[in-house]
């Protein structure tokens, strides 16, 4: 029996890695890749709450930064009370590391107010949510967002001034602050103090205006108008048409004082007008005195000016009652202020003390001064003697000094002069009237009336000796010098008889000039009355055509608000207008979008023809992997068959 010989199996281990692995390999390294860039990419989610929604749309509305996109909105929903809307938004990554807690954000729309217009760009690209980033700090996960766009951004170099005013008058958020007229900040917000109940006003003064505030920088309100009326006529300061509307601040430096530059945050004074921030001055730039007068302080009041050789030089400071020692009556103290750069060249106190302790040692002396007719206002004169000291019989020497606030020293002080109004002509013809009435007293006494009758005896008696004198013969001589006695004694009876007349001539004469005189002054009253009452009128018709004129600029500025909010609705007519269009240009592109999406549901729908023959490309390829599978078996088992068949 023959033996086959069958060749020898040559038996080859497998190999443990098939290719086909790599595919599954490659989808699992692709899909790991595609979640670490999404978690490495994906931003910080925030809560933003506003009061409203208006314009927001989920995963539509962007938050933007200098209009450069930097988050966008993932959701909205109401908060639990149903007060507010919250919007769960992404910051993207490089934005995050900038969250802080004074971050702000606020809903960029198109707006049109007093200053100026904003936002008209979201009429084309819809609105979105603006971001002010702040200082770096730990990110917030909550954030209340702004109903209006904040007025000062981060970025926006400046300093913030915080000014103290009993009212806030006219003033707002956004009213400009000037500076010699120009724009240099705005009013970011104001709150009432509790502790003193003044109001506490922020503005901010960007740079490089704010290098301007020293520490004596002066600020008021330049609201509306300030109008003022002197001897010198009338003088009307209007900082700006724009702060007529919307009020305004403006504030000065004095460059002829010394000031200091600011550092950190600084509080001022906000004066209510510019003559009171001009007139006031610091505690140091003055000397502080107390008067008294005698005299009624009727019309002097705090503020009222102390002037020498008429310039200005002080102030009244406070008016009081002070009681005296013994508790029984009381005297008024007037508190006065007189500046050291009036007395002193080199604005040095004790310069000026100084001076003013040699003007008072030579007789300088404060005095009531009427300033006034019509309204009987008065300011303190000082004045200088017209007598030097030494000529003067009483004299009496103050010391001024201290000059401080607390212990102020007394400055002397004398009577004021007498006004023309209280002219009185009764004493006058008081006294007229008693020496008239002595000298009347004097021809009716019993003396003179003895003396007229011993006067005519005499002279009967003379003629009586002379006729006699005259019969027995007696010289000429001797009979002429009786004669010329006789006739003395009639001439001085004549005289004494036409003495007593023209004396009461006289005394008719003085009543008549006395009763002209007192008609005069009566009449010089009346005519002093009559003028004032003219005077007094015309101030009234100037106050009037002051007021007519003021209510027809409130009629023009009402007319100009009319036609502002005129202007403002049409605005917003045609911004709703254009709004409406876009939702109608919306409205055709979702159509639109609807039409394509119907139409790609009708290509893709399973019963289509292109997802029929999908699926028989899909089962044609299945089978072409089968056969492959089957191909790659076959020669893994028997790899000569690829060259001999099977």
């Amino acid at each position: 029996m023959t033996e086959n010989n069958y060749p020898d199996a040559q038996i080859q281990t497998a190999p443990r890695f098939s290719l086909i692995w790599i595919i599954p390999i490659t989808a699992a390294l692709i899909a790991g890749w595609l979640v670490f860039k999404y978690y490495n990419e994906r931003g910080t989610i925030i809560t933003i709450t506003f009061e409203k929604a208006s314009g927001i749309v989920e995963k539509k509305t962007s938050i933007r930064y200098k209009d450069i996109e930097v988050g966008r909105v993932k959701k909205l929903s109401f908060t639990s009370d149903l007060k507010k809307v919250k919007v769960t938004a992404e910051i993207f990554p490089e934005m995050s590391a900038y969250l802080g807690e004074k971050t702000r954000f606020w809903v960029e729309r198109p707006r049109l107010t007093f200053q100026g217009v904003s936002g008209l760009n979201t009429l084309l690209s819809g609105v979105h949510i603006g971001i002010d980033p702040g200082e770096k700090s730990a990110a917030k996960e909550v954030y209340e967002g702004l109903s209006v766009p904040p007025i000062i951004t981060a970025d926006e170099k400046g300093s913030l001034i915080i000014l103290h005013s009993s009212n806030l008058g006219s003033l707002n958020i956004g009213s400009p602050v000037y500076y010699h007229k120009i724009h240099v900040g705005e009013v970011t917000g104001y709150e009432l103090n509790d502790d003193s109940g003044s109001v506490n006003i922020s503005i901010y003064v960007h740079a490089p205006y704010d290098k301007k505030i020293k520490s004596n920088s002066r600020f008021w309100n330049a609201s509306g108008m300030d109008m003022n009326l002197t001897a010198s006529g009338v003088s009307v300061r209007i900082e700006s048409f724009m702060s007529l509307l919307l009020g305004g601040i403006a504030f000065e430096t004095p460059l002829n004082k010394v000031g200091y530059a600011l550092s950190g945050k600084t509080s001022f004074k906000l004066y209510d007008s510019y003559k009171l921030a001009n007139d006031d001055t610091e505690r140091l730039e003055k000397l502080f005195y107390v008067m008294y007068f005698d005299d009624s302080l009727h019309g002097l009041s705090p503020g009222s000016v102390i002037e020498y050789g008429g310039v200005r030089v002080g102030k009244v400071e406070t008016i009081l009652l002070e009681k005296m020692q013994n508790n029984t009556q009381i005297k008024t103290l007037v508190k006065v202020s007189l500046y050291i750069d009036k007395f002193s060249d080199k604005k040095q106190r004790a310069e000026a003390e100084t001076t003013l302790q040699n003007l008072v040692t030579n007789g300088l002396r404060a005095q009531l001064t009427v300033d006034s007719l019509i309204t009987g206002a008065q300011y303190i004169s000082l004045n200088m003697p017209k007598k030097s000291l030494h000529e003067q019989k009483e004299k009496q020497v103050y010391a001024l000094l201290p000059t401080e606030i607390y212990e102020p020293a007394v400055f002397p002080t004398t009577a004021s002069l007498t006004s023309l109004l209280n002219f009185d002509a009764s004493e006058i013809t008081v006294e007229l009237n008693k020496a008239i009435s002595s000298v009347t007293a004097l021809l009716n006494s019993q003396d003179v009336k003895k003396t007229l009758k011993g006067l005519a005896t005499t002279s009967e008696s003379i003629a009586k000796i002379t006729q006699q004198l005259d019969k027995k013969g007696f010289s000429g001589e001797l009979i002429k010098t009786l004669a010329d006695a006789q006739k003395t004694a009639n001439d001085l009876s004549r005289l004494l008889a036409s003495t007593g007349k023209n004396i009461n001539a006289l005394q008719k004469e003085s009543s008549s000039t006395l009763k002209t005189l007192s008609n005069v002054s009566n009449k010089l009253q009346k005519d002093i009355s009559v003028s004032l009452r003219t005077f007094n009128n015309i101030s009234n018709k100037l106050q009037k055509d002051a007021s007519v004129s003021m209510r027809t600029f409130n009629n023009v500025s009402n007319k100009l608000q009319k036609d502002t909010s005129v202007s403002l609705r049409t605005f917003n007519n045609v911004s709703n207008k254009l709004q409406q269009d876009m939702r109608k240009t919306l409205n055709h592109i979702n159509r639109t979008t609807l039409t394509l999406n119907k139409g790609l549901k009708s290509t893709l729908n399973e019963d289509s023809a292109l997802q029929y023959k999908l699926q028989q490309l899909i089962n044609d390829l299945g089978k072409a992997s089968n056969s492959f599978s089957v191909l790659a078996d076959t020669i893994q088992r028997k790899p000569n068959s690829v060259i001999f068949g099977k």
